[in-house]
């Protein structure tokens, strides 16, 4: 009886030392700390992302700019929550509600939307805190960057037209629609390769249904694959060649890129040609102001940061 005891003690040990080990403070930002369990689940998907891609000698340099850039993101974050705090920004649990409503629209079936949960190593009430926190830091932004940013004049908008005439030309773009079969840990390539040429027999043979196709069996059927035109350079290369060494009607055979299988349709092109200011504008106006966003950011989150008392706890985590 004493030996279960001993032995059950020296678990429930074991389990506490792990569990220390595991939420160790990696960083502090006015006090609130950073878990490395946070760290880690934000780098998983990241990891495992790597590991498909197969082994690279810049591996190990992809992962530490990868730590870098999370551990950076996850600061940020904290400054942000902690400036919404001082602010008494407040979001109602209705918004919380809708940001749920929309991200659970985007799954045909409640399982999916409960494995992808999963997948993200999340519970249903860490992703309500988690839209939560982003509805609140992006009243935040809205209030203090936002809402100070006027809108390019007439003028400023001629002028970058006329400085970037050479600039309006658009480039030749097309359009296809896609059937996704995303990379998963825990799925076999050759299992997804199977499904996916299933799927193109299937097309081949009813050119017609591609978009019902999509809907069936893409990763990712809102708009049924409709990727919208693009020009050449606004795609991961694995994904634009393919799609621009097709006529219109045309549909691929299964390709591979670093996310996963595609096959594509055709379903237009459009040859290059050059914008009158009148049909740039809008284009201009956007570009323009989201340019002095995210200069007005930049400079204001970055006083935040300078204010605030930020602690890197773990340096050997980012080696």
């Amino acid at each position: 009886m004493k030996k279960i005891i001993f032995a059950a003690a020296a678990l429930l040990m074991h389990g506490a030392v792990s569990a220390r080990v595991l939420d160790r403070i990696v960083a502090t930002v006015n006090g609130k700390a950073i878990f490395y369990s946070e760290f880690n689940e934000r780098l998983k998907p990241f990891r495992e992302q790597l590991k498909q891609n197969g082994e690279s000698a810049d591996m190990e340099k992809l992962e530490r700019r990868m730590k870098k850039e999370i551990l950076d993101a996850m600061i940020e974050e904290k400054v942000l929550l902690n400036k919404a705090e001082q602010d008494k920004i407040q979001v109602t649990e209705s918004e919380v509600d809708q940001g749920m409503a929309e991200i659970r629209a985007r799954f045909k079936t409640e399982q999916e939307y409960s494995d992808e949960i999963k997948k993200q190593g999340l519970t249903v009430s860490k992703m309500r805190e988690n839209i939560k926190n982003q509805l609140v830091t992006i009243k935040l932004i809205n209030k203090e960057v936002r809402a100070n940013v006027p809108e390019p004049s007439e003028k400023e908008m001629k002028k970058f037209y006329d400085d970037n005439e050479d600039k309006m030309i658009v480039g030749e773009q097309v359009r296809v629609r896609q059937i996704f079969f995303e990379f998963e840990p825990g799925v076999a390539k050759k299992d997804l390769m199977a499904k996916a040429k299933q799927a193109l027999a299937e097309a081949k043979k009813k050119p017609e249904s591609f978009s019902q196709l999509a809907e069936k069996y893409s990763s990712v059927p809102e708009n049924a694959g409709d990727t919208g035109y693009f020009g050449r350079g606004e795609k991961i290369p694995e994904f634009e060649k393919p799609c621009f060494a097709l006529n219109v009607g045309e549909i691929s055979d299964v390709f591979e890129t670093p996310l996963g299988y595609h096959i594509a349709k055709c379903v237009g092109r459009n040859a290059p040609e050059k914008k009158t200011f009148e049909e740039a504008k809008d284009y201009i106006k956007n570009y323009l102001y989201s340019a002095d966003m995210e200069e007005r950011y930049t400079t204001w989150v970055r006083g935040l940061r300078d204010q605030a008392a930020i602690k890197i706890l773990d340096n050997k985590l980012l080696e």
